[in-house]
């Protein structure tokens, strides 16, 4: 069991769904057209959904070692 690789994997797990939540509550705020506004919520997916899944992984990795 390695501590720092949970620790770093449950801080970027927290990084990911609170970029979720602060972009959720900045959408609203934007002005932007519906194309620009679709690009900027894909590219938040995207990046949210790399930091969970590494997340994830890193915790995985913890735990097993």
């Amino acid at each position: 069991m390695n501590t720092e690789l949970i620790a770093f994997g449950t801080i970027a797990i927290a990084a990911g769904v609170g970029l979720l939540y602060a972009a959720r509550h900045l959408y609203p705020r934007l002005d932007l057209s519906e194309e620009g506004l679709a690009s900027v919520r894909l590219l938040t997916a995207l990046i949210v959904g790399v930091l969970v899944l590494a997340g994830l992984g890193l915790v995985a990795v913890g735990l097993l070692t």
